[in-house]
């Protein structure tokens, strides 16, 4: 039944793209944001406990919904599962970002290609250079993967019903918006939130590096992962950004400009820098590794028949 629900989530995306990507994001945000109004003390207990109201608050009603869904039906539970990864999953649109933002480097349109990208990223660019422009799309591609199609994923094979796609990208949310509490006295806020979502996407995150290994280059994305994503300014992520460039033979990272002048950033990857043509070459890297998760899907579900 998951297999079908992905698949009919999928084909559904194809057909009727949602008007908005970011609706649910913005609901889960919105959600984090008032846990910190009510319940930021500015101190990690108080951090540990509107992790576990939030959490609470929105898992509790899922759980709730998907029992009487199967109470009712396994049908009604199954469209339910499909709803929630149709308004979860980000796969198709990274693809389409990612295709649009080639086709304006193939065009010479570098100033397109920019905009493109920080709407994307949801923040400025500060570069019009083809080579960054190139580069960063492909890390914005292989994070937007991660975190908006493997690492839900994940969780909804290992977790019942609807759980896990609304766990991940909370976690994720939560992570984010609490460890960026800027006033020096509230730092600790965000310090559990932070750690739970490095527990959440411990294994989430090398399952996407090993994919992207089996369906590219298989030892030099292990090699790059092993020695170059401790290297990365967020550890965590070089591991899916340094697995990613190593199975596409190319070389992310590397310093770009900024709006304040020169980022430094270490190398990820191998090979030459990536240019427009290594977008179109990680447009078929992942959609080679979701055929690896639908395989995946299938073989839990033979294994379910079982």
């Amino acid at each position: 039944m998951s297999l079908l629900a992905l698949l009919a989530s999928l084909l559904a995306q194809h057909a009727y793209p949602p008007r908005s990507r970011s609706r649910l994001a913005a609901f889960y945000g919105r959600l984090c944001l008032s846990a910190a109004r009510k319940l930021n003390a500015g101190d990690r207990n108080s951090g540990v406990l509107a992790w576990i109201v939030l959490f609470g608050a929105a898992l509790v009603p899922v759980a709730l919904a998907a029992a009487l869904a199967a109470a009712i039906h396994p049908a009604v539970l199954w469209l339910l599962d499909t709803a929630v990864l149709y308004a979860s999953l980000r796969f198709l649109g990274t693809v389409k970002e990612l295709a649009a933002i080639e086709a304006a480097l193939r065009e010479q349109k570098p100033g397109v290609a920019a905009n493109l990208l920080a709407q994307w990223r949801g923040e400025p660019v500060g570069t019009d250079d083809a080579g960054a422009l190139a580069r960063m799309s492909a890390e914005q591609a292989l994070r937007e993967a991660h975190h908006g199609t493997f690492g839900p994923l994940f969780w909804f094979l290992v977790l019942p019903g609807p759980l896990g796609l609304v766990l991940y990208p909370l976690a994720h949310r939560a992570a984010q918006s609490w460890e960026q509490v800027v006033e020096p006295d509230e730092r600790d806020f965000g310090w559990f939130a932070g750690r739970a979502f490095h527990a959440i996407d411990w294994i989430p995150q090398r399952l996407t590096a090993f994919t992207f290994a089996v369906v590219g280059n298989f030892e030099d994305a292990l090699f790059c992962w092993r020695s170059q994503a401790a290297q990365w300014m967020r550890p965590e992520e070089g591991i899916v950004l340094a697995g990613g460039a190593g199975a596409l033979g190319v070389r992310l990272g590397d310093p770009v400009p900024g709006i304040d002048g020169p980022v430094a950033r270490p190398a990820l990857g191998s090979g030459e820098p990536a240019r427009e043509d290594a977008l179109t070459s990680l447009e078929g890297l992942l959609w080679r590794a979701l055929i690896v998760w639908l395989i995946v899907f299938l073989l839990a579900a033979a294994l379910q028949l079982a």
